[in-house]
């Protein structure tokens, strides 16, 4: 038995000692510091969807007069540029698999889109906006993760979105913990639950809740209030042992890509070559990969399967078939016998 091999069964003992105890605890400090913030902002109190017997209407941005005719408002055309570029430089390493420049373009997306903008496509308040701003140019800059998602899956979220490129890079992969499979999953299905709360919310009292919330807002943006900080730090501390722990369970906007991901027109997946060795398997943060078979809606494109597969069987191929095929399966239909 050689070094690196017993090496390996000592984290995987270490791992096992893990997800017990510390998983649960781990879990339930996240569900704590979301319900935090939640409580914070009315979330389960009377009132919290507004009076019923008031007419409400959406809260839409007021700009000034001298630019009451101006579509692109508050930056949004510079805010466009910096997240379309970055996605560009996403796709580019992705089709030419330059995943080593990766993380690069996360400390890019964490200067640019993070510090400079102020943290732009915050999940909590974006979900929100579109219904609020969709006369600006707000509606363009959220389609750019919508339009990636339904094209190769969730590129935004694990390439240009700062708030999961800060809890990625603080991540140490020889202390992390894995929440065993019985409470990752029901912890998934969170923000799907969150989703749906505050789209319900916004078209129902015409107002956001929650903004500046989300865990690192307050550190993009230089300031915010203790509770903000204090949300910043709960997950800077979990992410160090748990990857993406806000991407993963909490974050709204994670969850409506994770379901237009489904549906996307190219996917990552094994070809013939695959062996099954199990390696992108295990070298899967997202715990999305089972021996080349990839569940699209967890999968953040991150590379490390690419990276670990010794035959280079994982590839991008087309969900759908294209036109013409399309069409020529529809002539053999229309044959005789066909």
């Amino acid at each position: 038995m050689n070094r690196s091999h017993r090496q390996g069964q000592g984290r995987c003992r270490l791992g096992a000692g893990l997800q017990g105890p510390l998983g649960l605890l781990a879990a339930l400090v996240l569900i704590s510091a979301i319900s935090i913030a939640g409580f914070s902002q009315g979330f389960g109190q009377p009132g919290a969807f507004g009076d019923t017997d008031e007419p409400r209407e959406f809260e839409t941005v007021q700009p000034d007069q001298r630019s009451s005719n101006t579509y692109f408002i508050h930056d949004q055309l510079l805010k466009i540029a910096i997240v379309g570029g970055l996605s560009i430089l996403a796709l580019g390493v992705l089709v030419f698999r330059g995943i080593r420049y990766r993380k690069g373009l996360l400390l890019l997306s964490i200067g640019l889109v993070g510090f400079y903008l102020g943290g732009v496509l915050c999940p909590l308040s974006s979900v929100q906006n579109v219904f609020l701003k969709w006369h600006t140019g707000y509606f363009l800059l959220f389609l750019i993760p919508v339009l990636l998602a339904l094209t190769v899956g969730r590129v935004f979220c694990g390439y240009v979105c700062p708030f999961g490129a800060i809890q990625e890079l603080l991540h140490v992969r020889r202390w992390a913990l894995r929440i065993p499979t019985k409470w990752s999953r029901p912890l998934g299905a969170i923000k799907y639950l969150v989703l749906i709360y505050l789209v319900i919310r916004v078209i129902v009292a015409g107002t956001g809740i929650l903004q500046g919330y989300t865990p690192f807002k307050a550190l993009f943006e230089w300031g915010g209030t203790p509770l903000t900080f204090a949300l910043t730090a709960i997950f800077a501390g979990m992410s160090i042992v748990l990857w993406r722990p806000f991407c993963k369970v909490f974050c709204p906007l994670g969850a409506l890509l994770s379901v237009l991901s489904r549906f996307s027109l190219l996917r990552l997946g094994a070809t013939a070559d695959c062996v099954s060795c199990g390696r992108c398997t295990s070298r899967c943060p997202a715990e999305a990969c089972q021996n080349g078979e990839i569940r699209s809606a967890n999968c953040f494109l991150c590379g490390e399967c690419l990276k670990a597969c010794p035959t280079a069987s994982l590839r991008f191929t087309r969900r759908w078939p294209s036109i013409p095929e399309m069409f020529r399966r529809i002539r053999a239909l229309r044959k005789p016998g066909g």
